[in-house]
């Protein structure tokens, strides 16, 4: 005599347990092409932040190296701060952290302008990587709400904290 459980839709043709669920893992109310396109997407704007991020911090050394070089041939930490953005203590701090620097001889004017230029370049290079990090979490909510991946996938495709995933599952939640 056949054993019929409710999980089970009738009896099977050897009167063992047969496993028949249909029930998916995750609801499958996203395509697998968008799930891949979006997969695809965070792995790639993941790589584009890490390079971001290795630019500003580059731009940054070369920087605050100018801002040390400068201060050591006689610019005041008001010149520099006010050319720089940086305020005067962060100026004083990082010229001295460079204490083996000898003075190079460069005008002023010299100085003045490569530390405009480079400032510059790493305001760009700030603008560029926090474009990157907000299309990144446009991303994020594009996968949550098609719920194309969960919580613990997005946070290993993008690099991010299961916890920082949740608290925009929760902004996504709140919103809609």
């Amino acid at each position: 005599m056949p054993a019929q459980s409710g999980s089970l839709r009738g009896p099977s043709a050897t009167g063992r347990y047969t496993y028949r669920a249909n029930a998916p893992a995750r609801p499958q109310t996203a395509a697998k092409g968008e799930r891949a396109r979006l997969a695809h997407a965070l792995a790639a704007h993941r790589q584009l932040l890490s390079h971001a991020s290795s630019a500003i911090r580059t731009l940054t050394a070369a920087r605050n190296e100018m801002i040390a070089q400068a201060l050591e041939d006689g610019l005041t930490p008001a010149t520099i701060s006010s050319v720089t953005g940086e305020n005067i203590r962060a100026v004083r701090t990082i010229g001295l952290a460079y204490d083996d620097l000898h003075p190079s001889g460069l005008p002023r004017g010299a100085h003045v302008d490569a530390l405009k230029a480079k400032s510059e370049q790493l305001k760009a290079a700030e603008r560029h990587r926090d474009e990157i990090t907000q299309q990144r979490e446009t991303l994020i909510v594009a996968a949550l709400r098609t719920q194309a991946c969960d919580d613990l996938e997005l946070a290993s495709l993008t690099g991010l904290t299961p916890d920082h995933i949740r608290r925009t599952t929760r902004r996504v939640r709140q919103a809609g």
